[in-house]
């Protein structure tokens, strides 16, 4: 069985823009396994976690997770310190339900992410990115 750490490392692969494996990245998470985005409150259970990674596909084709550090913790727990980077091609939704169209600017934002592990499976992914510096690198 693969530890943690590999499990992990796999779903940031599956999800990276260019090899882009949404059926890959579902299967890394238990059946009730869910994937919590921190700042916009958005929770996605089961296969619905291939969800966030679908709609940021269209407006960030690039899309890459830089990973800076990965923590193995006890009870199955790591956690990732990284960097979301992109360049925005076209539509994305932003709070309020507002669409942003594409403006060919690059972002490159911080991020921590926290998962627990076990028997192999995500039993839970909480996304904390900077939602705030994010939309301000689109816009400014």
């Amino acid at each position: 069985m693969p530890t943690n750490e590999e499990v992990i490392r796999e779903a940031y692969a599956a999800a990276e823009a260019k090899d882009l494996d949404l059926d890959k990245f579902v299967s890394l998470f238990a059946d009730d396994g869910y994937f919590l985005d921190v700042p916009s409150g958005l929770k996605w259970t089961g296969a619905e976690v291939r969800q966030p990674m679908e709609g940021i596909q269209a407006p960030f084709p690039d899309f890459h997770r830089e990973l800076l550090k990965v923590y193995s913790a006890g009870e199955g727990i790591v956690v990732v310190e990284l960097r979301l980077q992109g360049t925005h091609k076209g539509d994305f939704m932003v709070p309020g339900g507002d669409v942003l169209p594409g403006t060919g600017k690059r972002f490159d934002v911080p991020c921590c992410d926290v998962f627990e592990v076990k028997d192999g499976k995500i039993k839970a992914f909480h996304c904390y990115n900077m939602r705030s510096t994010w939309l301000e690198q689109l816009t400014a």
